[in-house]
């Protein structure tokens, strides 16, 4: 394979990157004694090695970066033919030893993600009039054919995937609408749990009784402490157990003076629609193609003792999962096994806080089935192991988390089994084989629009190309009525040919017109409008010209008489 330039190696390594799942750089380049490159290299960004004095530093303020060199050895190697000037791959190595990234992924990598000329002078001039920078995206996307190919997917089939998956929470507010009585109006329609292929909700989150919001602004005017809105605030979002979340509301209601209001009573006997502490199934979680990549693109810097253990979690959890992960991790060494009883199934550990024997949690582990629970119940609020639970994992000297302590919906495998069954089914929907068209033809209209605009000339030969070229594709297709002015394709754009003169006797004028008739004129007087028979001069004799024209016609007719 050879190329006119090493530019152009270059596009074609990094279209062929694209297409296989991985991202491209240009590596090494050799140099001949007149110092001349000779020799180009274009490898996977992957390969090579983080400089350990990066890893090793322990002044660090900020958190480490994930390590995405791998030593990955794929590269394109091209070097100059002597006299031609063209470039030929001299080795090509095919090979990647780490995963490639599939589908959506793809855009996230870096050398994908730059922005081309076009792009630019048309986000400036969108800037300059005041759109917004959430407006231009929307407008790039409708540009390209849909957000799937800017990095974003179609909203509804994923979404509709996404709950399969992780049973998303409902929400709706029951405060919105209001019939002619000033009541509050909610519509829960059937057709929910058929559009959702009969699978219902996990949690349901509402504003409560449907009449709380008025009975709460009623109530609480004279209600002026402000610290109620910050304690009630964290009495239903901080990550506190049961009895914390008791001693606390109490503690709250009596500094705020709000123990007797009713409100707040009813809203203690449903505290379990809406504590943290009380909930445990229900979850949230942001599944953004970015948080997907940046998950499975590169691995940690460790930064705690139990190496394995850290090292398991990053191959399981999501990125977001993995640092809760770790932070519990780390403050495993606070708690300490003070109990122990392995009598019968399931096991028993008691652990106590460092220093605070008050505080104490059971934790108990099936050793069959190698299941945790622990009394704190973290883990089926949260989702990830809690601290009890690693401190026992820690314990029995595991090298790897057990599978009951991985919740599939944060594990990095919870969409790949639906991604697997329906990338092909989605590729071939027509929708999205004319989106992708439709980029493709896009991104070539901005080859062409780059070049075109250098000359007033040509931008306006090749704009009125375009525009006659799209009158009459919307034409054929219906798009566009044909009107009286739009009778022939020739009103579209496409001219007729000019007309040559013909080879041989001239019968067209330049006009193309028929030719003028040649008009007889007299063989006696050599005048128009009459013949000799009517000539007003009979008698008179010929002109010259006119003598030798008739002895020249007699000499043929007797010619023709002797044969």
């Amino acid at each position: 394979m050879e190329f006119s330039s090493p530019q152009e190696a270059s596009g074609f390594y990094n279209n062929y990157s694209r297409l296989k799942g991985f991202a491209s750089r240009r590596g090494k380049t050799v140099r001949n004694t007149a110092g001349e490159i000779v020799r180009y290299t274009f490898v996977c960004n992957r390969q090579g090695f983080r400089e350990k004095k990066w890893l090793e530093k322990v002044d660090r303020k900020r958190e480490h970066k994930a390590v995405t060199r791998c030593g990955c050895l794929a590269e394109m190697r091209i070097k100059r033919k002597e006299g031609s000037g063209r470039w030929y791959v001299s080795r090509f190595v095919e090979e990647h030893n780490h995963e490639l990234a599939y589908g959506k992924l793809v855009d996230y990598l870096r050398s994908h993600r730059k922005i081309s000329e076009v792009e630019v002078a048309q986000l400036t001039s969108m800037r300059e009039i005041g759109i917004s920078i959430p407006k231009i995206y929307e407008s790039f996307a409708a540009q390209l054919g849909g957000f799937n190919l800017v990095t974003f997917t179609k909203q509804d089939m994923y979404n509709e995937e996404d709950y399969a998956i992780f049973g998303d929470v409902l929400a709706f507010d029951a405060t919105y609408g209001r019939n002619k009585y000033n009541l509050p109006v909610v519509v829960f329609s059937g057709q929910f749990l058929e559009c959702m292929q009969g699978k219902a909700p996990q949690s349901v989150i509402t504003d409560g009784d449907p009449a709380m919001r008025i009975a709460i602004r009623n109530s609480t005017a004279n209600i002026s402490d402000p610290r109620f809105t910050q304690m009630f605030r964290h009495c239903m979002l901080a990550d506190m157990e049961i009895e914390e979340f008791k001693a606390y509301w109490e503690s709250m209601v009596n500094e705020c003076g709000v123990r007797e209001v009713e409100w707040v009573k009813d809203l203690y006997t449903k505290k379990h629609a809406w504590a943290t502490a009380y909930m445990c199934v229900d979850f949230l979680r942001d599944t953004e193609d970015e948080l997907d990549f940046r998950s499975w693109y590169g691995t940690p810097v460790l930064q705690t003792e139990f190496v394995e253990l850290e090292k398991s979690g990053w191959t399981m959890f999501t990125r977001e999962m993995f640092l809760r992960y770790r932070d519990s991790l780390k403050r495993c060494v606070c708690v300490r096994i003070c109990e122990f009883d392995d009598s019968d199934n399931p096991h028993a550990y008691t652990l106590q806080k460092y220093r605070r024997p008050e505080m104490n949690w059971k934790v108990y582990r099936d050793h069959i089935s190698n299941r945790f629970t622990c009394s704190c119940m973290r883990m089926e609020s949260f989702g990830i192991p809690c601290v009890h639970i690693l401190s026992v994992c820690v314990r029995l000297d595991l090298v790897e988390i057990p599978e009951s302590l991985v919740l599939r919906r944060w594990s990095k495998a919870a969409k790949l089994e639906i991604h697997n069954q329906c990338g092909e089914q989605h590729t071939a929907e027509p929708s999205v084989t004319y989106r992708t068209r439709l980029g493709a033809f896009s991104q070539l209209c901005k080859r062409l629009g780059r070049v075109a605009c250098m000359s007033d000339e040509d931008f306006k030969v090749y704009s009125n190309k375009l525009m006659s070229d799209a009158l009459f594709l919307e034409i054929k297709y219906g798009l566009r009525p044909l009107t009286d002015n739009m009778t022939t394709a020739n009103d579209c754009g496409v001219k007729d040919p000019i007309r040559v003169r013909t080879k041989g006797t001239a019968r067209m004028s330049q006009a193309g017109g028929s030719a003028p008739k040649t008009k007889r004129k007299c063989s006696t007087c050599g005048k128009l409008g009459h013949r000799r028979t009517r000539c007003p001069n009979g008698g008179a004799q010929p002109s010259t010209r006119n003598k030798e024209s008739l002895a020249g016609r007699n000499k043929r007719k007797r010619t023709k008489v002797t044969t």
